[in-house]
């Protein structure tokens, strides 16, 4: 055996069976790592997006397919409804023949056509072309095109619009079209006398149309030339409304022209204002436009405002007006000026004063027998009506109302002499007045009234935001209320909440009532009017500007004055001279000196910021007594009661006076460990009406010194005494008693008799509340208290500390 040869075979067979060599690189480098990384999660990225379209592909497809059987199971439902609807109508029809047929009454007429027009054929010289239709109907801003309507139908709408009757019979195309013939410019000069034969009526009418069709066109070519950015501003909108509003208004009037049944009555000052217009005389035509409106009666504008109102020649009157009325329009276009002011109250006591009242109520007798939007009959309920008083019916009648009594008033719109707007009076149905199952005396009640309301509605945006974006430089807000009721609870409520909504706003809280003052009244119910009257200081207090309580009965009356303190009109009486009086200077004119605003008045009294309660006084006298320069006369009359000196025994006229009567609230009797001091002033702003012997300067030192011993005093005088109307009661017995007007002193005060009044009131309710009110009622009385002790005296040395 060759061993060489066997050696190469066994070589060579080992070297076949031999693994080959690996391509792949034992050890490889990080950067080639990451790449290899890198191309595996492209590729997984890439067959997810994969995956994802091809889902996305089949879900569109599906809802293509869901969306196309879902328009043909529609499409299949539509056919089957029509189908179904034809064979009931025609079965319908079947039927009807087939009674008629049974009851012998004439066949059916047959269907027409969907193309077919409804009625009669237009006639030939009414129908319009449908281009020159649907320009006018633009030139009315009315829609040109009405679904589903027919020319015929929308002629007839374009006449209903333009209100004729025959557009054959329309001599002219202007603002208002009318059938009656207009007259040249040079014809439309009227004259003051009424023509007495028909001929010249007729002319009389075409003359007034033709006055008014000029006026309206140049009216509608002057605001059409303005440009478009004052086009598109508030005022424009404004101007252009008023353009359109008064040109609809001018429609019936034109009707009534056409027709010639317009009352002497109301022809004659028509015709005085055109005559007045066409003369340039503008003023004459407002004060005709006036009387034509609201007539010769005084009482639309009314209450005691109503004397400070001047027309024209008279001189201006130094009162603005704008400050507590505001203008508006009414539905038939005329003028009106109503009070700025929101009245809330229960349920039957408005008496017979109507929320929508006769500036207000539209056309017609607001029957219902006439409305087409229902079949039937309707069926009318109507709760018994509280009839209106003498006064209000001879009122109205435009009549000298007669005298005014105790017994005749009911209601204060017995005697109210104003017309308010609709959104003024707010009835609070929820409870009835003078209800004695359900009665409106707690002062929890009124709060879970106003936080019930206000959780349905937005209170100051439904009652109070549109009166307030009418006024121009604000200068604050004015609450009269009763306190010593539900009330307080609900007047409360609202200014926590008008605070939310206006933080630095001036609000004056002027609060009225018994607060347990009336020794008539049961002892259960004067214990809780003082517990109510507590809660609301306490709220009040702290929420307002300024706090003014007032009380029914007063602590201090004078002589003169024969109050009947049963009668809410002769209390209303007396707190409405002091109210009025009081705030005066406030509305005066900006141009006149004597002006002060409610912040004005509240830097003198509120001098720390916390000394927010203030007390009021007034003095009342004859303003002839005043004038009068005989020191006799002013004798006599001091003697009587009917004048109280201002001055002390020196002459000075700086003296602070003393007033004749003091409404600020009861003077609680509580057994006192050591006598009261005599009470310090803080500060006090007055105002006189009439010729009072008093200095017009400001006294005292800086308002803002807690510790100065001198008072801080603003004086104002207004230039207009306060007018005694005929619903005024004659609760004063002044000088003759014959005078038509009285000088009123008037004044608020911050001193140390709040601090006693309100320590003992605290004293009282204490007893009175829960455990869990009493901490914080009675701990927050005792910090109001505080700020009104004079210096760093606590009050511990006339009250016993708890």
């Amino acid at each position: 055996m060759d061993f060489a040869k066997l050696m190469n075979a066994q070589i060579n067979k080992s070297k076949e069976s031999a693994p080959p060599e690996s391509s792949e690189k034992k050890y490889l480098k990080r950067s080639e790592v990451e790449a290899q990384r890198q191309a595996a999660y492209l590729a997984e990225q890439e067959a997810a997006e994969t995956a994802r379209r091809e889902k996305l592909e089949k879900k569109r497809k599906a809802e293509e397919e869901e969306a196309e059987r879902e328009a043909e199971r529609r499409e299949k439902r539509r056919r089957l409804a029509e189908e179904s609807k034809r064979k009931r109508e025609l079965e319908e029809e079947e039927e009807e023949r087939q009674r008629r047929k049974r009851l012998g009454l004439p066949e059916l007429p047959p269907k027409k056509k969907d193309e077919e027009d409804e009625g009669t054929p237009v006639p030939e010289e009414e129908d319009i072309e449908d281009e020159e239709l649907v320009k006018k109907l633009r030139a009315l801003d009315e829609p040109t095109r009405l679904f589903g309507e027919s020319h015929k139908q929308r002629l007839r709408r374009y006449k209903r619009l333009i209100g004729a009757e025959s557009l054959a019979a329309i001599m002219t195309d202007g603002p208002i079209p009318t059938t009656l013939r207009l007259v040249p410019e040079k014809d439309m000069k009227v004259g003051l006398k009424l023509p007495l034969d028909k001929e010249g009526k007729e002319f009389l009418f075409r003359q007034l149309a033709s006055y008014f069709t000029m006026v309206l066109k140049e009216w509608d070519i002057a605001l059409a030339q303005r440009s478009d950015e004052v086009k598109t501003s508030y005022q424009g909108k404004q101007a252009y409304t008023a353009m359109v509003q008064a040109r609809e208004n001018m429609r019936p009037l034109f009707k009534k022209l056409e027709k010639g049944d317009v009352e002497d009555g109301i022809l004659e000052p028509v015709v005085e204002i055109v005559n007045a217009a066409q003369e340039r005389r503008y003023v004459d035509a407002n004060d005709g436009y006036l009387r034509l409106s609201i007539g010769k009666a005084a009482w639309p504008i009314g209450v005691t405002m109503e004397s400070y109102f001047t027309y024209p020649p008279e001189p201006e009157s130094p009162v603005n007006h704008d400050i507590l009325f505001r203008p508006g329009v009414a539905p038939d276009g005329s003028d009106t000026f109503t009070p700025r002011t929101l009245i809330y109250d229960l349920k039957d006591a408005f008496g017979s004063m109507r929320k929508v009242n006769a500036l207000y109520e539209p056309e017609g007798d607001g029957s219902l027998e006439g409305n087409e939007m229902w079949s039937s009959k309707p069926i009318i309920q109507r709760s018994q009506p509280i009839h209106p008083s003498s006064y209000q019916t001879h009122l109205e009648a435009g009549l000298e109302p007669p005298p005014l009594s105790t017994s005749t008033v009911r209601y204060w719109s017995d005697y109210s002499r104003v017309y308010y707007h609709p959104k003024s009076l707010i009835q609070l149905s929820e409870f009835e007045v003078n209800d004695k199952l359900m009665p409106f005396e707690k002062w929890e009640v009124g709060m879970e009234l106003f936080e019930k309301l206000e959780r349905e509605v937005d209170l100051v945006d439904r009652d109070l935001r549109p009166f307030v974006e009418e006024c121009d430089g604000m200068q604050g807000l004015q609450i009269v209320t009763g306190i010593d009721d539900a009330w307080g609870g609900w007047v409360s409520g609202w200014l926590e909440r008008l605070r939310d909504e206006y933080g630095k706003l001036s609000i004056w809280i002027w609060g009225l009532g018994e607060q347990g003052g009336d020794i008539t009244v049961p002892r259960e119910k004067r214990l809780q009017q003082i517990s109510n009257s507590a809660r609301s200081l306490h709220m009040l207090a702290e929420q307002s500007s300024v706090y003014i309580p007032v009380s029914n009965s007063p602590v201090k009356l004078p002589s003169y004055v024969s109050m009947d303190t049963n009668s809410p009109w002769h209390i209303g009486a007396v707190q409405a001279v002091a109210l009025e009086s009081m705030t005066m200077p406030s509305r005066l004119r900006s141009s006149d000196g004597r002006r002060g605003t409610l912040v004005d008045m509240e830097e003198t009294l509120n001098s720390t910021g916390k000394r927010r309660i203030a007390k009021l006084g007034l003095s009342v006298a004859d303003p002839g007594v005043l004038d009068g320069k005989s020191e006799a006369s002013i004798a006599e009359a001091e003697k009587a009661g009917s004048m109280t000196s201002h001055r002390d025994e020196s002459g000075n006229n700086n003296q602070l006076a003393e007033f004749d009567m003091d409404v600020f609230t009861k003077d609680y009797k509580i057994a006192s460990t050591k006598g009261r001091k005599k009470d310090h002033i803080f500060g006090r702003a007055e105002t006189s009406r009439g010729e009072w012997n008093v200095s017009e300067d400001g006294r005292g030192g800086d308002r803002r010194d807690r510790f100065n011993e001198e008072p801080a005093v603003q004086r104002f005088s207004a230039p207009l005494l306060f007018p005694l109307l005929d619903s005024f009661p004659s609760v004063f017995n002044v000088g003759s008693g014959q005078s038509k007007k009285l000088a009123v002193y008037s004044g608020l005060t911050t001193s140390t008799a709040v601090a006693d009044q309100v320590r003992s009131l605290e004293r009282i309710v204490r007893r009175m509340v829960s455990l869990d009110e009493r901490e914080t009622l009675c701990n927050g009385l005792q910090v109001i208290a505080e700020e009104y002790d004079e210096g760093w005296d606590s009050g511990s040395q006339s009250e016993e500390d708890d």
